[in-house]
């Protein structure tokens, strides 16, 4: 699940309208050919310009990804004993981890694989779903993302890779911790987790 995530990450008015917008499928291949471009340019062969690397891809996913979105999502209904403010900082915190772990691990994992979109399906005004399929180690993974129309740009809130929703995945995860912990507690987990990520990678 987390490796096919970590391809898939960086892929990353009245219905007359569609016609005039950018749609989905045209904002996925945008940051995906961005993304690759970036992960193929040969000056990155250089580890001391790694850090740079993946703050050019995290520039580029944080633009076409809905990190708040996500985060709500994943809470559920536990997103209601969240305050504003913690909210807020959870949000970041996941975007955080998002940057320092799967970002980290594609650059170490990516190996020229593909990403073939097949079909987009405009469900409503402000959602839409993107079928395709990634060419991973001579295998075909099959992917859905989800997207949400944000003014007149469409972000990602969900990726299904292997039939495996990435949201589903995580809320499993927090609502077992919330169980036990608070949402405070659960805010100094993450920043723990994503404080032990930069120590490895600084040992690189």
């Amino acid at each position: 699940m987390r490796n096919a995530l970590i391809v898939v990450v960086i892929i990353v008015a009245d219905l007359s309208t569609f016609a005039y917008a950018e749609q989905p499928l045209d904002a996925l291949q945008k940051s995906i050919d961005q993304s690759i471009r970036i992960l193929n340019d040969p000056i990155y062969r250089d580890t001391t310009l790694k850090d740079v690397q993946r703050q050019r891809l995290w520039e580029i996913l944080n633009q076409i990804f809905d990190f708040k979105e996500f985060s709500r999502r994943v809470l559920a209904a536990n997103w209601l004993k969240f305050t504003p403010q913690q909210r807020k900082e959870f949000t970041a915190l996941f975007a955080k981890f998002v940057k320092v772990y799967y970002l980290t691990r594609l650059q170490d994992k990516y190996n020229n694989e593909k990403v073939i979109f097949v079909n987009q399906n405009i469900i409503t005004y402000s959602k839409a779903v993107v079928q395709g399929k990634v060419l991973w180690k001579n295998q075909e993974v099959p992917v859905e993302i989800k997207m949400v129309r944000r003014v007149n740009s469409w972000k990602i809130y969900d990726i299904v890779a292997l039939g495996i929703s990435g949201v589903r995945f995580y809320r499993v995860q927090f609502h077992a911790i919330l169980l036990k912990e608070s949402p405070a507690q659960v805010i100094q987990r993450l920043k723990v987790k994503i404080s032990k990520i930069e120590e490895k990678l600084k040992k690189k």
